[in-house]
């Protein structure tokens, strides 16, 4: 290991260039879209999560709550905060470990505003259908989840009983104070993240052995912004197939959403194993639908 990480800061220094390239670009990145994006929704998350948890509703309706908080902000919020949210109520035993795990893929995808946004107006210049990418895009994880539900493990751990019920609801409820500062960790290890991954794709894009099409594949699956962006300027494939490839790494959120993923679930014990595998298979099916409905 000590090895690997010596030929990586020498790697790093023999292309001091490409590493200032790529962390510029990240950071700018994070700085214009992801910042004033995602934390005020990182901040109305937490205090949501906080509302539900220690309010004075029986604990019975605030299992019922669980779950539609979590899908309905990770699907409108974006990465990485439905991943945030399962975790927070995993931790609190509003949910057990069988629903997180099958929730999590599901509940950490991009937000409407950056897929309408970024993903179909910048992009693809409005020309693919909004309803059948979003069809393309979450079929494949509707399937995977029912029939997860029917052949994932049970969990054999008791979620709360009546022994246990006090001790969690009297657990650590944060402050809007304690929610602020974790958010604004939380977004700092987010631009780190998409910093570290821009410049990996600017390494990928600089080694001349490599195809066009890898280029286009490796960029992609690094981190989601730049390699839509790079994939839509692309002429080496048809426009049917650009979109195709876009919609599928947007599915898939890259190795940069899979990295703000792993830290906020972190104590959870959700599987960061299941959620990548499930988000690949999705990635695919997701590829070869919209190319079989258009």
């Amino acid at each position: 290991m000590v090895i690997i990480l010596f030929l990586v800061i020498i790697l790093l220094i023999s292309n001091s260039q490409l590493v200032i390239n790529g962390a510029s670009y990240g950071l700018m990145l994070w700085y214009k879209n992801v910042l004033p994006l995602l934390l005020p929704f990182m901040l109305i998350s937490g205090l949501l999560e906080n509302s539900v948890i220690s309010s004075d509703i029986e604990l019975a309706t605030k299992k019922k709550l669980a779950i539609p908080t979590i899908v309905l902000l990770g699907l409108f919020c974006g990465y990485p905060i439905g991943a945030k949210t399962n975790a927070f109520f995993l931790k609190k035993g509003l949910i057990d470990k069988k629903t997180g795990n099958i929730l999590l893929p599901i509940c950490n995808n991009v937000s409407p505003m950056f897929f309408m946004g970024f993903i179909l107006n910048r992009t693809l210049d409005n020309h693919a259908n909004t309803l059948l990418c979003y069809i393309a895009m979450f079929i494949p994880y509707l399937l995977i989840i029912l029939l997860e539900i029917f052949i994932y493990p049970k969990d054999k751990t008791k979620l709360i009983t009546k022994n246990n019920s006090s001790i969690k609801q009297a657990s650590y409820i944060p402050s809007t104070r304690s929610i602020s500062e974790q958010s604004i960790n939380q977004i700092t290890h987010v631009g780190l993240y998409i910093m570290l991954c821009s410049i990996i794709a600017e390494f990928v894009l600089s080694f001349e052995f490599l195809s066009p099409m890898i280029k286009l594949l490796s960029t992609g699956i690094t981190e989601i912004t730049r390699g839509v962006t790079y994939i839509g300027n692309s002429y080496i494939v048809n426009k049917k197939i650009k979109t195709a490839l876009i919609l599928s790494i947007t599915s898939f959120g890259g190795i940069s959403s899979i990295m703000q993923t792993t830290k906020v679930i972190q104590g959870s014990g959700l599987s960061l194993i299941h959620y990548t595998v499930v988000k690949i298979l999705c990635s695919i099916c997701t590829y070869f639908l919209y190319l079989l409905i258009i």
